[in-house]
């Protein structure tokens, strides 16, 4: 669209700017807030993941619906992992977001082991039992970053 002058209007150039601003400058700042929220969302994915395992180990889940939900959910940890890793944290979180950063991945790599593994009673025990440890980190690193219990 142009303007009687023959220009395009400027609104054009403005929206671009800003859409590779935010692009360029990608997720931001950190505040320990959004990393307690995030931190949440790794606890819940940590006992969804319990639970799936649990019905592995006790053979009663079938294989199909483990491997998409471990699939699904361990997309979902992967995602979180990297939302986190992007994002430059503040100085007083820092440690607490790298730690996250690391439990995101451990979590993920245990979804992985059940979609690998979805009829193997003894993987998920062992995976059951690892989720639900990472379910505590979780809730200990949200509790030092609220110093609330969740």
């Amino acid at each position: 669209m142009r303007t009687r002058s023959g220009r395009r209007p400027r609104v054009t150039a403005s929206v671009c700017g800003a859409v590779l601003l935010a692009v360029v400058v990608g997720c931001g700042d950190l505040s320990s807030q959004e990393l307690s929220r995030g931190v949440e969302s790794l606890g819940a994915l940590a006992a969804q993941g319990g639970l799936i395992a649990n019905g592995v180990a006790r053979d009663a889940t079938k294989s199909t619906y483990t491997r998409v939900m471990a699939k699904t959910l361990g997309g979902e940890a992967e995602h979180e992992a990297e939302k986190l890793a992007d994002a430059a944290p503040d100085a007083e979180v820092k440690a607490e977001r790298d730690e996250a950063v690391q439990l995101a991945g451990r979590i993920a790599s245990l979804f992985s082991r059940l979609q690998t593994f979805p009829g193997e009673e003894a993987v998920g025990a062992r995976v059951q039992k690892r989720m639900r440890e990472a379910k505590e980190e979780a809730d200990a690193i949200a509790e030092r970053l609220t110093g609330e219990e969740p």
